[in-house]
């Protein structure tokens, strides 16, 4: 089942992609000429910062409605590139650090610059 909880991760972050379009923002400050390699970068790189957490929710949900036996989230390792035998950084860790630095990332600065760039062009 893990390839479909990758599906509805990316389900779930284009999901967000489209309902982003409700949120109430301004279009003052976009003044030049928006390409769409601006409106992909955007696109991608919110995707991208988002994805974590969605296959994480998509994990926990599936194993809450006893679809899978375990909570299988995905497994972020430390260093660049991880030593052979490395162990995943915890979910404590994981809560306590990435999320909430993914989160503020995602509302604070990448769902702002989606905005304008998909919408004020």
């Amino acid at each position: 089942m893990k390839v479909e909880k990758h599906f509805a991760a990316l389900a779930v972050c284009l999901v967000v992609l489209w309902a982003s379009r409700f949120a109430p923002y301004s279009c003052e400050a976009a003044r030049e000429v928006v390409t769409w390699w601006k409106i992909a970068g955007a696109a991608v790189l919110l995707t991208a910062f988002m994805y974590m957490i969605a296959y994480d929710v998509v994990a926990l949900l599936t194993f809450s409605l006893g679809w899978e036996g375990s909570f299988d989230h995905l497994g972020v390792y430390p260093g660049d590139p991880p030593a052979p035998n490395a162990q995943p950084v915890s979910l404590k860790t994981k809560l306590m650090v990435f999320y909430p630095l993914e989160l503020a990332a995602v509302v604070f600065f990448l769902l702002p610059l989606w905005m304008e760039v998909a919408y004020c062009s």
